[in-house]
């Protein structure tokens, strides 16, 4: 286990060194850049799938070699950077009993290969071209307002344009409510002058800012119909337009598209999920979703198959969860995978990790305040004034019932799993 050591480091101190090996001679017999060995070493600079087949037939190793020191060194980084997202000890079930959406898209798109592929594939290509996206590092997030950690998720990246002018931020908002909001771009703004604030800390001696170009990825119930410049916000008046910001995001509306997003298997898997989860059409996509399992890859370090069944678990009703198991199970190309699907349904109760006292009192808590509210609505008080006295508004208050219907769902579902299970041993015992 290398744990937090950069697989530069050990290029250099177990191949390089040990060898006698200078950098311009690997770098002429391997065709990679002096430039690029040196940053490699430099820990500025992670292994493509590219260059791991040329350092395995050089330095007679696998690709996989490679591949597996860069995959365990970017889950390190993404533990440390995202502390709460990915438990040490990978209870996976007890992180998703809050915020399950919030919890998955940051999980998937943290993984830097995953981030890559999404952001090619969906970018201008212009732009694409003028990275250097052996360069991209995850450099943080929660950059939003308190108010929105409900409905929105954040990740924010550093690339290096190509021509090594500047490194480029690129900014992932994550917009997963029931309907649009046409704040977003001065949320946008706010969240973009803290990721400034933060990189004049971190990178010492900045004679300019680093560009940022930031995206809404927006999943919901309705299609988004606001304009995604600033400048629409403001009102239009006699002040010179010079006086006023003006700049756009770009904005990716996957609420009332097709089922699949451009991207790697696991953001699609994310985008699925989400979707059924705003439009209750979890029955219609059991083979997509099927099919999307059967192509996660098999590697070392997070269960994605895991994460994606207890989200599933997680924001579905639970007779929607067992009617998904049940096609798994007697599905015709039901294989190891789909065994792997059905076992996590025992962990949940084998294991415990679903603390039901823990539970109670949050359910306690949310239904008091249910409770409240919907007696302000019997008593034909307006949402104003609801929000006003409770800080809560209707659209926080279908999301407060959402997550009380969330908290049932996980230890119900594995306790009917563990007694089918237990049924069915009990049987081929008798049987037998």
């Amino acid at each position: 286990m290398t744990h937090g050591v950069h697989p530069g480091k050990i290029l250099n101190d177990q191949f390089l060194s040990p060898n006698g090996f200078s950098i311009d001679f690997v770098a002429s017999q391997t065709g990679i850049s002096e430039t690029h060995l040196r940053e490699m070493i430099m820990g500025k600079r992670a292994i493509s799938d590219h260059t791991a087949n040329k350092f395995a037939k050089f330095f007679h190793t696998s690709p996989e070699y490679w591949i597996a020191l860069q995959d365990e060194y970017d889950i390190f980084m993404t533990k440390t950077i995202l502390k709460g997202i990915f438990p040490e000890n990978d209870s996976l079930e007890s992180i998703f009993i809050h915020h399950p959406h919030d919890k998955l898209i940051r999980m998937v798109f943290s993984d830097r290969k995953e981030a890559i592929a999404f952001l090619k594939q969906n970018l201008p290509k212009s732009l694409v071209k003028q990275l250097d996206w052996d360069t991209l590092e995850l450099e943080g997030s929660k950059f939003i307002d308190d108010e929105f950690r409900e409905s929105e998720s954040d990740l924010l990246f550093s690339v290096d344009f190509k021509d090594k002018s500047a490194k480029c931020f690129l900014y992932l908002l994550f917009e997963h409510q029931t309907k649009p909001d046409k704040w977003v771009p001065f949320r946008v703004i706010k969240y973009k002058t803290r990721i400034w604030d933060e990189s004049l800390k971190k990178y010492d001696k900045l004679d300019k800012l680093f560009p940022i170009l930031s995206m809404v990825f927006y999943i919901g119930k309705g299609a988004w119909t606001y304009s995604p410049e600033f400048s629409d916000l403001i009102y239009d008046t006699p002040l010179d337009k010079k006086f006023i910001p003006k700049f756009e995001h770009v904005l990716w509306d996957f609420s009332d598209k097709p089922d699949t997003i451009k991207g790697a298997i696991k953001a699609q898997m994310a985008h699925l999920l989400i979707q059924a989860n705003f439009k209750g059409t979890i029955s219609d996509i059991f083979q997509i979703l099927l099919d999307c399992f059967n192509q996660i890859p098999q590697t070392q370090g997070i269960n994605y198959v895991k994460v994606f069944m207890i989200y599933m678990g997680a924001t579905q009703p639970k007779e929607k969860t067992r009617e998904f198991v049940t096609f798994v199970k007697n599905h015709p190309d039901h294989n190891k995978k789909g065994e792997q699907m059905m076992t996590i349904f025992d962990e949940w109760r084998l294991e415990g990790k679903i603390e039901g006292e823990i539970k109670g009192k949050i359910e306690g808590k949310i239904e008091g305040k249910i409770e409240v509210i919907e007696k302000m609505i019997n008593m034909g008080m307006d949402w104003q004034t609801i929000y006003q006295i409770t800080g809560i508004d209707d659209q926080q208050f279908d999301e407060m019932k959402i997550k009380l219907h969330q908290l049932s769902i996980l230890p119900n579902l594995a306790e009917h799993e563990m007694a089918k299970h237990m049924h069915t041993a009990h049987h081929s015992a008798f049987s037998s």
